[in-house]
């Protein structure tokens, strides 16, 4: 599932998984970070396990550092067994790897999810990988890339 994409001779981006409908990954050289772009957090069976489980393979196979979230577009939230498989072995997998900070950029409004649960992430991520992960709820550009580039 990696490939490379090209764009007018330059490598634009090193595609890592691409399930159409629910999720795009790609690691994004200009913020130095696995992206990870979700159209839906639903779906049938262990699809969003199983993506999420592929990128991270990525992660820990090249000392990836930085993850961005980006549930901007997202049009549906995590059913049931998906929202208990983050709280506990995404959970394990985030403290096993490589990464130092994560970045989620919130649904937008039109896309009608609830986003209470947003309110304490920053905190609640920090708290749970007692220091090991930064975590920031960003949503610029300029604001992500320079919070993956400061030290």
């Amino acid at each position: 599932n990696v490939r490379r994409t090209e764009s007018g001779g330059a490598m634009s981006k090193l595609m890592i998984n691409d399930v159409p409908g629910l999720v795009t990954a790609w690691w994004d050289e200009e913020l130095q970070a696995l992206r990870i772009k979700w159209f839906t957090e639903y779906a049938e069976g262990s699809a969003v396990a199983d993506a999420v489980e592929f990128a991270m393979t990525y992660v820990n196979e090249n000392g990836v550092k930085n993850w961005l979230c980006d549930l901007s577009e997202s049009q549906e939230a995590l059913k049931a067994e998906d929202q208990e498989w983050v709280q506990t072995e995404f959970k394990r997998l985030i403290a096993e790897s490589s990464l130092e900070k994560v970045v989620l950029i919130p649904p937008l409004p039109e896309t009608g999810q609830d986003t209470e649960w947003l309110k304490d992430w920053e905190a609640n991520t920090k708290r749970d990988y007692g220091g090991q992960i930064d975590a920031r709820l960003l949503s610029e550009e300029g604001e992500i890339q320079r919070f993956f580039e400061k030290g």
